[in-house]
């Protein structure tokens, strides 16, 4: 009769088995929905806030567009830069710029009148 019982809980045995590894990979699939629920909140509320800092960018970009146009420029200085007058303004011809430089040859050899290879707007 031992041997009729031990056989009798193969079954049941293996019944536990099958519904605990079943209940197991349920709770595991709720948790990992669960998670994914979480990660996708999260994802938008990042995408929220990129928007906002998107929109932020796209304001500065505009503001910045109309502080840089001449008529802006022109009514920032007003008053403070004029065209130089006719006394401020200084002539020079090529025969006293070599006077006061030396020939071409002497030009291009002095590092001191080089240029620094430093151009408006490269910073």
């Amino acid at each position: 009769m031992a041997k009729k019982h031990s056989k009798s809980r193969f079954p049941l045995v293996l019944t536990f088995m099958v519904v605990f590894v079943l209940g197991v990979g349920a709770l595991g699939i709720v948790w990992m929905r669960m998670e994914i629920t979480k990660v996708a909140k999260h994802c938008r509320s990042l995408e929220d806030r990129r928007e906002i800092v998107s929109r932020e960018v796209q304001d500065l970009r505009g503001e910045k567009s109309r502080s840089l146009r001449p008529s802006t420029l022109a009514a920032m200085v007003s008053g403070r830069l004029s065209m130089p007058t006719a006394s401020q303004t200084i002539h020079v011809s090529k025969s006293d710029l070599l006077k006061r430089l030396g020939s071409p040859k002497e030009v291009v050899a002095n590092n001191r009148l080089r240029s620094q290879g430093e151009f408006a707007g490269t910073r």
